[in-house]
C-alpha cells in the first residue's frame, strides 16, 4: 500500500534519518542540532509504542505536519528535535497509540444521543412515554425515540394474547405525525400508521428482502414492528436533514476523542439517509477529529447492478482523514430475535417461519456482491452472528477468485463473530479474514449465555471465541459497536482480559487488538496504530500505567488527552502545555 502523503514524509526525510539515532541506545549525535521551529517534543513519558522493535520509550517528537520524527530516550529525542522545539511535560503519564475502533456507529450514536428515550417494558407504559415524547418534539415532522425492547413488544403479538397490537397503541399515543421508535439492539423499529404510510408501506406490501414487516397471525394486519432490513424503509423516510446528521457527528466525535479514539470505521454507512454527507462536511469545514475509513451499507432489497454503480461512484481512499472504502454487508440478524442464521435450527425458534434464522441475501447474491465490491477496491465488513452466517461470509470471500495474497491484503473482516463452527476457526487465518469482536458486559455475561441456551442449547456455551481465533492464528480486533455497546476501549480491554472464558491471554495482546491490529484492519497500519518514526502523531495520554495495575482496574483509567496528528483533540483541564 502506498501512503497518500508519501511526498510529505519524503520531504521530512532529513528529520527521519536523524531520528534513527534515537531509536537505538548506542547511537550518537555527531553534529550540533539546528533550530527546528514547528517541532514538538513530549518528554517525561512512559510510551508504550506497539512497535515490537522498540516497545518502550521515554519521549517522542513530531513536526509541524503531525509526523513523528523521533521516538526513544529523552536525550536522543531532544537532540533530534533541536533547540527550537516546543517541550511538553507528560508528567510521567502513560502514552499509547490512539485507539482504533473498526466497528462503531458514529453518526447514529450522535443522533441517538438527542432522541427521546423510552424505558417502558409493557404497552401501557410505552404508550404514555410515546405521548410524552411527542409533546417534547412539537415542531418536528417525525416523532423520534429509542429504547424499548422490540423483542418484548413482539411477544404481545400472537394467538391468545389479549393485548392490543403495538401499532394501535402508537396510533393512539401519536395520532397526528409519523413516529419512529428504535429498539435497544439496532435490529428493529416500531412505527405507527402514518409512519408506514410515509415509507410507502401498505397492507399488501411484501416483506423487503432481508427484512420482516411483522403481521398479526390472526388478522394479517401489520403490527408496526419492522425487523432487520425492513426498518430501513421507515428510517430512510424519516431521515433528518443535513444539519441533524452533522450535529450528531460532531457530538459523537467528542465522545470518541474523550475515550482516546483516533481512528474509526463508521459501521452504519446509510447513504440513503445522507450519513456520508455529514462526514464530507466535517472534512470540508475542518472539524474532523478522527481518521475515518467508513463503510457504506449494502441494501439487500436494491437492484444489484444499480447499487454497485452507486458504490463505484462513492469509493474514495484519497484522504488521510476521510475514506469511503468499506462495504457493510449484513448476512444475518441477532440471536435474541432468532434472526441469526445457524447451521442447525434453533432449539426453540423465535418465529416458525425462519427456524434457522433470517438471511439477508441468497448465497449467490452474497458472493456476487463480495466479489464485485472487491474488484471495485472495497474491503467488506460482514455482520455475521450465527455459525451459518460466518461460514457463508468465509465462503463468499474465499470465492472471490483473485490471487489469495490479494484477497488477504484487502483485509476483509467479519464482525461480531458470535458463534463459529470448530471447522471454520482455521479458515480465518487461511483466507486472511480479520475476526472482529465486541466484549460488552452483557455479551460475555454467563447469564446471557444461559438465556440464549433456551433458544440454541449447548451452542450458547462457547460464544465470542476470541481466544480460540487467536490460537488459530487469525488477525483479531476489538471494537465497541457503539452505541449498541459501551464505547470505552479501556473497558473493552479490561473485559477481554477478565471474561470467564475465551479471554485474551495478556495485556500486550489486548492493546494490540485495539491499536495496531485495528489500524491494519482499516488499511492504515502504515501511518497509524503504533508510535513509530514516519507515522502520524496519533496518541492518547493515560493517568496510570496499565502494566502496573490489576486488569480489573483498567476500565477506571482516565484519558487525560487525545492527539490526532500532533493536535490535541481532547484534553482534561489537568493536562496542559
Amino acid at each position: 500500500m502506498v501512503h497518500p502523503r508519501t511526498a510529505l514524509i519524503a520531504s521530512s526525510l532529513t528529520m527521519a534519518m536523524l531520528a534513527a539515532a534515537c531509536t537505538s541506545s548506542s547511537a550518537t549525535q555527531n553534529e550540533s542540532p539546528t533550530s527546528n521551529n514547528g517541532i514538538t517534543v513530549l518528554t517525561n513519558a512512559r510510551v508504550y509504542t506497539l512497535n515490537p522493535d522498540q516497545p518502550w520509550a521515554q519521549a517522542l517528537a513530531y513536526d509541524g505536519d503531525g509526523i513523528l520524527i523521533a521516538v526513544g530516550s529523552t536525550e536522543n529525542v531532544l537532540a533530534t528535535a533541536g533547540t527550537g522545539a516546543e517541550i511538553l511535560d507528560a508528567k510521567n503519564n502513560m502514552i499509547l497509540p490512539g485507539f482504533g475502533d473498526v466497528h462503531v456507529h458514529v453518526v447514529e450514536a450522535g443522533i441517538n444521543a438527542n432522541l427521546c428515550f423510552m424505558s417502558g417494558q409493557d404497552l401501557p407504559r410505552l404508550e404514555a412515554e410515546a405521548a410524552q415524547c411527542a409533546k417534547s418534539q412539537p415542531d418536528s415532522k417525525w416523532v423520534m425515540a429509542a429504547g424499548p425492547s422490540l423483542f418484548d413488544l413482539g411477544n404481545t403479538v400472537g394467538p391468545g394474547n389479549s393485548e392490543e397490537l403495538p401499532i394501535d397503541v402508537l396510533d393512539r399515543a401519536i395520532p397526528d405525525r409519523p413516529a419512529l421508535i428504535l429498539d435497544d439492539l439496532g435490529h428493529a423499529a416500531w412505527t405507527n400508521t402514518l409512519g408506514l404510510r410515509a415509507a410507502g408501506i401498505g397492507p399488501d406490501t411484501p416483506d423487503p428482502q432481508g427484512g420482516v414487516l411483522q403481521r398479526d397471525p390472526a388478522s394479517g394486519r401489520l403490527t408496526g414492528l419492522l425487523l432487520e432490513n425492513a426498518q430501513q424503509l421507515v428510517r430512510n423516510a424519516a431521515a433528518g436533514n443535513g444539519d441533524d446528521n452533522y450535529a450528531g457527528l460532531l457530538t459523537a466525535m467528542k465522545e470518541l476523542n474523550a475515550n482516546g479514539i483516533t481512528s474509526v470505521s463508521d459501521a452504519g454507512g446509510f447513504w440513503a439517509q445522507n450519513h456520508p454527507a455529514a462526514w464530507e462536511r466535517a472534512q470540508t469545514e475542518g472539524t474532523l477529529t478522527v481518521r475515518a475509513a467508513n463503510s457504506l451499507y449494502v441494501y439487500p432489497d436494491l437492484d444489484i447492478d444499480s447499487q454497485l454503480a452507486e458504490f463505484e461512484s462513492r469509493f474514495d481512499n484519497s484522504s488521510d482523514l476521510l475514506r469511503f472504502d468499506t462495504a457493510k454487508i449484513y448476512i444475518d440478524g441477532i440471536l435474541d430475535l432468532g434472526t441469526a442464521t445457524l447451521l442447525e435450527p434453533y432449539d426453540v425458534p423465535v418465529d416458525p417461519l425462519y427456524p434457522s434464522g433470517f438471511p439477508y441475501f441468497t448465497a449467490g447474491q452474497l458472493q456476487t456482491y463480495v466479489s464485485r465490491l472487491h474488484q471495485l477496491g472495497y474491503r467488506v465488513s460482514i455482520h455475521a452472528i450465527g455459525d451459518q452466517a460466518i461460514r457463508d461470509g468465509l465462503d463468499a470471500i474465499e470465492a472471490i477468485g483473485d490471487n489469495p495474497e490479494t484477497i488477504a491484503d484487502r483485509r476483509h473482516r467479519i464482525t461480531h463473530t458470535y458463534l463459529v463452527n470448530a471447522s471454520d476457526l482455521v479458515r480465518f487465518a487461511q483466507i486472511g479474514v480479520v475476526a472482529d469482536f465486541q466484549q460488552s458486559a452483557d455479551a460475555i455475561d454467563p447469564a446471557y449465555r444461559q438465556y440464549l441456551s433456551e433458544f440454541i442449547g449447548e451452542r450458547a456455551s462457547d460464544l465470542l471465541p476470541t481466544a480460540q481465533l487467536l490460537d488459530a492464528g487469525a488477525t483479531v480486533t476489538l471494537s465497541s459497536d457503539w452505541d449498541a455497546g459501551p464505547l470505552s476501549p479501556l473497558g473493552t480491554i479490561q473485559r477481554s482480559l477478565t471474561r470467564e472464558s475465551n479471554a485474551v491471554p495478556d495485556l500486550e495482546t489486548a492493546l494490540k487488538l485495539h491499536t495496531i491490529n485495528a489500524a491494519y484492519a482499516m488499511g492504515r497500519d502504515e501511518v497509524t496504530g503504533s508510535i513509530e518514526v514516519g507515522k502520524f502523531a496519533d496518541f492518547v495520554v493515560l493517568d496510570q500505567n496499565l502494566f502496573e495495575i490489576d486488569p480489573t482496574d483498567i476500565g477506571r483509567t482516565k484519558v487525560l488527552a487525545t492527539y490526532l496528528g500532533g493536535q490535541a483533540v481532547y484534553a482534561k483541564p489537568s493536562w496542559g502545555r
